[in-house]
């Protein structure tokens, strides 16, 4: 009769433990990769969408945690990422393309070119905008009023009456600035024909601050479905490449 003896070396249970941390933390590597990735992809895609500011605040609005969180539970075999967005709303919204109604007799409120962070509050420098709970004080005061579009049903013009001074200072004496509301200057540039537009305003008597719409088309700018699509794929390569290392 033959008898077949085994015998272990050394400490197994060490060995064991030392692997199954190897693997885990491969694990959570390739995880924290393809988070990354996606959230990579997602900014990127922003940027490239044609907002109006390089798609830079909803590209920085994407975020990635990831679970558990560093030194918690450094053996697990079930680690995870989120990716998620602080502007969840605007997101599906040029996700899915959309419509946006204005409810009962209301209007949807967008700043003009007049309506600028380069306004200026009068006897003060720096970037000051009319919001519209402004344009409703300026109102009930008479300088505000709404100009409807006769060729475009449901849009119209919020405008603010303008008022002229000319400037204090031996530099700006002679030239002609423009306020509304409760002091904010406008059309405050200094490109070529600025003079010109300042003294046609005026003539004009009004500045449009707001374009009012009663509903607004969003076009679909942002594919996440299909960034959530490649996502396995991303997430296999990652593995392959760390558990190859933890082998190695």
């Amino acid at each position: 009769m033959s008898f077949v003896r085994a015998a272990v070396f050394g400490r197994l249970r060490e060995a064991m433990q030392a692997e199954m941390r190897a693997v885990a933390g491969g694990l959570r590597r390739a995880v924290t990769a393809t988070g990354r990735e996606v959230q990579s992809e997602l900014r990127a895609q922003a940027h490239s969408a044609g907002f109006k500011d390089g798609g830079r605040s909803i590209a920085n609005a994407w975020r990635l945690n990831l679970y558990p969180a560093g030194g918690v539970a450094p053996t697990t075999f079930k680690p995870a990422a989120l990716v998620w967005s602080r502007m969840p709303t605007v997101v599906t919204a040029f996700d899915r393309g959309a419509q946006i109604i204005a409810r009962g007799r209301k209007y949807l409120a967008f700043p003009t070119g007049y309506n600028s962070i380069g306004g200026r509050r009068a006897g003060r420098r720096g970037g000051r905008r009319i919001t519209p709970a402004q344009m409703m004080q300026a109102g009930r005061r008479g300088e505000a009023f709404v100009l409807p579009s006769k060729s475009r049903p449901g849009t119209a013009l919020w405008c603010l009456r303008v008022a002229a001074a000319t400037g204090t200072s031996r530099r700006t004496r002679n030239r002609l600035r423009l306020f509304v509301g409760s002091g904010t200057e406008v059309l405050t540039g200094h490109r070529k024909g600025q003079a010109q537009r300042r003294q046609d305003v005026l003539a004009q008597g009004f500045v449009p601050m707001f374009l009012l719409l009663k509903r607004v088309t969003l076009r679909k700018r942002l594919d996440v479905a299909g960034v959530r699509s490649r996502v396995p794929g991303w997430f296999a390569r990652n593995v392959i490449a760390e558990l190859r290392g933890v082998k190695s």
